[in-house]
């Protein structure tokens, strides 16, 4: 049984880096400060990585469509939201 899990595991990790490979550069930037800092806003995604407001607002659309990251409401701001990584 692990080892099927194992290999489902697999499965959505390659299915993850296919998604991810279609995406624009700027995309996959936005998605490796995520996984490593989130949950996170847009706002602090921006200075971190000195990329446009816009852009950064574009790669998170883009990857919460691709199902690779999560949006959260931001509890102490409603006026923004979080982002996360599974």
């Amino acid at each position: 049984m692990a080892i099927s899990s194992g290999t489902t595991n697999l499965k959505l990790d390659t299915q993850k880096i296919e998604l991810l490979e279609k995406l624009p550069p700027s995309a996959r930037r936005v998605f490796k400060i995520v996984k490593e800092k989130g949950p996170i806003t847009s706002a602090e995604i921006v200075e971190i990585c000195n990329l446009a407001p816009r852009t950064v607002r574009h790669g998170l659309k883009l990857l919460v469509r691709a199902g690779l990251i999560e949006k959260l409401p931001h509890l102490l701001d409603m006026r923004s939201s979080k982002f996360y990584c599974d």
